[in-house]
Parts: C-alpha cells; sequence; structure tokens
C-alpha cells in the first residue's frame, strides 16, 4: 500500500471514530426535519433528533442520547403515535413523519390547529394548558405520558394533541333561587347540587358571604360531556373538580359495582368537597358493601382491613363513572340527629359533629370515593393508591 493511499485510510479512520465519538446527546432538534423512514435497527443523526424530541416529550426514557433506533426507541415512537391518534406500529413513516417536523419546526399551539408543541410557563398547570387549548386533560395525560399527579415545570414542553379528539367543553346553563329564610350557601349547594365555590362566583360574592331574604341568585349548572371508555366493563375517567362534582352531585344516590367481583350496593353522597362522602342507601346495602371487605380484604392476621382501596365503578343516571372507594365507616353514628355534638364517632374519631345524614342503614358514618384528581380531607393531598384503583376501573 502507497504511503498517500495509507495515509488517506488513517484519516478516514480517525474521522470516523470522531464521528462515531461526538456524542448525539448535543444534536439539536430545533429547527431539524426528518427526511427518510426510520425504524427498527438503523441509526445516524436524524434517530438521534427523534430521541431527542421523544425525550423532551416524555415518551423517550433512557437516560442517554444514542442514535442508535432500538427496542426502546420503538416503544417510545409507538406511545407517540398511540398519543397523536396514528397506527401505533414504530416505524417513522410519512404521516409520523409528519407530524414530527411540525413539532421541531416549533409550531405554536392554537385552537383547532394539529398537534403541536407548548412551553410551560410559570404558573401554568396541566388543567390552565387544557382549557387554553380547548382539549380534555385526558387527552393531554395521555398525549404527555403524565397522570394527574404528574409534575410540570417552567420550559418543559407539553405536547398539545390534536383538538378534533377532545371531547366537547361543559355546557353552563342556570336557574334564579330567590333565597328565603334561613338559605345559606351550603344548604343551596345541597339542595342543587352545586359547589359553595361556583354559586359564589357565579354571584360575584364570597363563600362566606350571608344572604338577605329576596335576594336573587343565580345556580350554575354544567353539562359534562359523556367521555368515551376502552371497554364497555370500564367507566369514564372525569376529573373530580371540574367534572364528577356535576355527574354525582350532593344529595344524590348512586349505585357502586365493585370492579373485580360486580358485586353492587346503593349509596347517597352526602358530604365531601376534596372527594365524595358517601353512605349506604339502606341497612342491605352497609352488609353488601361490608361483605365485599370482608371476604377479599383481610390481613394476614385475619382481620379486615375496611380501609384498603378498591378499583369501584359508580353508576348514576346511566353514566358508568371510574372510581376508588373504601368500607372504612367514619365520623358518624347512626343512632344521633346529623350535624349534632356526640361524645363517639365510629372511626376512632373521638368527639364532634355527627357526620351521618342517612338513618336506619346500620353504618355509623360515611365512607370515601375517590375520582381522578380528588384529595384527602386530611392533608389535602392526592392519594396515589386511590388514583391507581381508579385508573384500573378506567382501564387504563
Amino acid at each position: 500500500m502507497s504511503t498517500k493511499r495509507l495515509a488517506l485510510t488513517v484519516v478516514t479512520a480517525l474521522l470516523l471514530i470522531l464521528f462515531i465519538c461526538v456524542p448525539f446527546s448535543r444534536v439539536s432538534a430545533a429547527g431539524y426535519q426528518l427526511t427518510r423512514n426510520l425504524k427498527k435497527g438503523m441509526s445516524g443523526e436524524d434517530v438521534a433528533v427523534v430521541q431527542r424530541l421523544l425525550r423532551d416529550l416524555g415518551f423517550f426514557t433512557y437516560p442517554q442520547i444514542t442514535g442508535y433506533f432500538g427496542s426502546i426507541t420503538e416503544t417510545a415512537v409507538k406511545a407517540f403515535q398511540k398519543a397523536n391518534g396514528l397506527a401505533a406500529d414504530g416505524i417513522i413513516g410519512p404521516i409520523t413523519r409528519g407530524v414530527m417536523n411540525k413539532l421541531l419546526g416549533g409550531s405554536t399551539a392554537s385552537r383547532g390547529d394539529a398537534t403541536s408543541v407548548y412551553t410551560v410557563q410559570p404558573g401554568d398547570s396541566l388543567w390552565k394548558i387544557s382549557q387554553r387549548f380547548g382539549v380534555s386533560l385526558d387527552l393531554l395525560f395521555a398525549a404527555n405520558n403524565m397522570t394527574g399527579l404528574t409534575v410540570i415545570y417552567p420550559g418543559q414542553k407539553i405536547i398539545i394533541p390534536r383538538s378534533n379528539a377532545s371531547v366537547d367543553t361543559p355546557k353552563v346553563t342556570y336557574l334564579n333561587h330567590t333565597v328565603a329564610k334561613g338559605d345559606t350557601l351550603w344548604n343551596l349547594s345541597y339542595k342543587y347540587g352545586v359547589s359553595v365555590e361556583d354559586i359564589a362566583q357565579a354571584n360575584g360574592i364570597d363563600v362566606s358571604a350571608v344572604l338577605y331574604v329576596g335576594q336573587v341568585l343565580k345556580i350554575p349548572k354544567k353539562e359534562i360531556p359523556v367521555k368515551t371508555t376502552p371497554g364497555p366493563q370500564y367507566g369514564e375517567l372525569l376529573d373530580w373538580w371540574e367534572e364528577v362534582q356535576y355527574v354525582f352531585p350532593l344529595n344524590s344516590t348512586a349505585t357502586v359495582v365493585d370492579f373485580y367481583t360486580g358485586i353492587s350496593f346503593k349509596v347517597v353522597r352526602t358530604y365531601g368537597s376534596g372527594h365524595a362522602d358517601v353512605e349506604p342507601l339502606t341497612q342491605e346495602d352497609t352488609l353488601i358493601m361490608k361483605g365485599i371487605w370482608e371476604k377479599y380484604e383481610k390481613l394476614a392476621n385475619g382481620t379486615v382491613n375496611y380501609w384498603a382501596r378498591r378499583p369501584v365503578l359508580v353508576l348514576i343516571n346511566g353514566r358508568k363513572l371510574a372510581a376508588s372507594a373504601t368500607a372504612a365507616l367514619h365520623a358518624g353514628l347512626d343512632s344521633a340527629p346529623d350535624g349534632a355534638y356526640v361524645s363517639w364517632r365510629s372511626g376512632d374519631y373521638g368527639a364532634g359533629i355527627n357526620y351521618d345524614r342517612i338513618k336506619g342503614n346500620g353504618a355509623d358514618g360515611h365512607f370515601d370515593i375517590h375520582f381522578l384528581n380528588s384529595v384527602r380531607h386530611k392533608d389535602g393531598q392526592v392519594d396515589a393508591q386511590h388514583q391507581a384503583m381508579i385508573r384500573i376501573a378506567a382501564g387504563q
């Protein structure tokens, strides 16, 4: 081999080594446009760009940008495709490439646009973003591989899914109520199944406002659109704060179905602002409810864990909602008047106000049913175990 040819070979080898050693994590995705179909087994700068994009969107979780299209990248691509309503084959063909190129081009999301990316601003929440762009929380979660527990931060890139896949926004109507003697925002909330906060907001008053006889109040009513489910055995995944409170309002009766066994019983929602506090409708319903936990939630020592979370479906007005329930009755006494001060309350709650509205059902106090993004009363925090059960009931 001639000296010149040898030198050329060495230079070529060095350039190849240099190319291989350049970390793909430095490859910028900004403004990059994909030009070829990509699939498992391929490698290159464009694969690195795809990995970076998918990482920013929360689909690619491998700690390093490799530039190699392996099984991890394929899984991330499938998740991206599924979130965008594309055929989830794991191959970046013309359609998937077109969606990715739009994101890589830095398009700004707006109502009616196709899938695009939004940069999180200080003070943003997932709910605020969903309202800003007219998409449901469910679609936003799915598009970004998130849950109700996900924390977002300023500068983070959030994918805004196709608006034509979003559900309709709730329709709000109003009725007038003329205040009578004894009316308060709380008892009006209970009467109409609307939160105190919503009534106050609709009338431009504070939640602690004192009402006067003859005052006319607007009572808002929200009609929550029905959401699709993965199958007929699952319930709608509705947000507690913006949806469930209107579908399952205070003073309403519903049927609770244990997701695993199909056993059902009736309840009345009597209290609860952070989640639904409910009571069995009859003594038979109390026995059925307790029987489920007594059979399926026994601890090793033989005692029953009534606080165990179980996925359930809440059936009301022809709708089926995904939820999670315990069977631990607490904070009440069936034999005493509701709202009275008593010296003993169930669940080791001690003396205090008696929270037991349904009488003669053999249940002292009430128990909890949680929905998407609902919180515990004790600390105002989302309960991760309840949220996991709710996802099971929703087929997710």
